[in-house]
């Protein structure tokens, strides 16, 4: 059973995840594009007709400079191991590189925003048992409900997508979810379980949420 963090220790919890993601997010060096592009060449791609290989490593520092450190990575050993199908012989134009390592480090751009929103959940949540005001217990539910989302995330559950209402969750249902998704209503998000049936889902207060079966069975 994993033990639930003080609000302190999550809000410290979610600036630590934050400040890593910005960290993967911060822009490339010439010398990391350099390396990227030398490194491509050895492995066998070759410069594009297009670009004079004369020129080739300061037009692709140009265009490559302000994408993520992460995304570059990412992009440069899925490329080098043939995971781009119209790039195995020959590099991809500055632009179009450039597009591809934005491309790779999106997913770290949306979990970086998820973040983001839960910590300032829980800031918010803080600030309002402090005035002791009468919206206090909804603040609760919301904090709730964004710890168990991470707590998910932590043993492998994914986030599937935004869902804004009660009746949008219905019709999605309908539609089919994984088995055994959740709806974590008091933040709008809907997590999906694992494949892998080793892992388990924290055992976290049943607040802020309901799972597809919940729903079929109302």
């Amino acid at each position: 059973m994993m033990k639930m963090q003080t609000l302190p220790d999550r809000s410290s919890t979610f600036q630590s995840e934050i400040t890593a993601l910005t960290e993967q997010l911060s822009p490339s060096g010439a010398d990391d594009v350099a390396k990227c592009i030398n490194g491509l060449l050895d492995a066998g791609l070759m410069i594009p007709i297009a670009v004079s290989e004369t020129d080739a490593i300061d037009l692709y520092r140009e265009a490559l400079s302000e994408t993520p450190i992460e995304g570059l990575r990412k992009m440069f050993f899925k490329m080098k191991r043939g995971g781009y199908s119209k790039h195995l012989a020959f590099l991809p134009n500055p632009s179009e590189m450039a597009a591809i390592a934005n491309s790779e480090a999106q997913s770290l751009r949306e979990d970086r925003g998820r973040i983001s929103e839960r910590a300032r959940m829980v800031r918010e949540n803080a600030q309002m048992k402090t005035m002791a005001g009468r919206h206090a217990p909804l603040k609760d539910i919301v904090t709730s409900a964004t710890i168990r989302a991470d707590e998910l995330s932590r043993v492998g559950w994914y986030f599937v997508e935004k869902c804004p209402s009660q009746e949008s969750w219905v019709n999605r249902a309908k539609k089919g979810l994984p088995t055994g998704s959740v709806f974590l209503w008091a933040i709008g998000e809907i997590w999906a379980p694992p494949s892998r049936p080793a892992l388990q889902e924290p055992e976290i207060p049943n607040e802020g949420f309901e799972t597809a079966d919940q729903e079929h069975a109302a």
